[in-house]
């Protein structure tokens, strides 16, 4: 079952014994559950970097990328500077964007 974090904890209470629950997008706010819930080797996942190793996985994923197997342009909606960073936020906090990027131009950046 994949659900959204707008519906707490109740896609464990959903899911059949030994099922797993993914969740689709971010917690913002805390959750308040019932432990009982996690009884019969039921599974709630939160997938961080898509529940992605970086340690074991990032080689491979920009591998997958540099040949031309893994297309990442396509999914940003929206490049932002630093010094539009606070309209990114604001994109993002009212839904205006699915993923927005930072790009940091390190030819402006000042010499140490």
């Amino acid at each position: 079952m994949y659900c959204h974090s707008g519906l707490g904890s109740a896609p464990l209470a959903l899911i059949r014994n030994a099922g797993t629950a993914v969740q689709v997008s971010g917690i913002e706010q805390r959750i308040n559950f019932d432990c009982e819930l996690f009884e019969w080797d039921k599974i709630y996942i939160n997938p961080l970097y898509g529940m992605c190793n970086p340690a074991r996985d990032f080689d491979r994923i920009l591998q997958l990328y540099d040949n031309g197997d893994m297309k990442l342009e396509e999914l940003v909606t929206k490049t932002y500077t630093l010094e539009t960073l606070a309209d990114g936020f604001d994109d993002m906090l009212n839904g205006r964007i699915a993923k927005g990027v930072i790009v940091i131009d390190s030819s402006t950046e000042e010499q140490a």
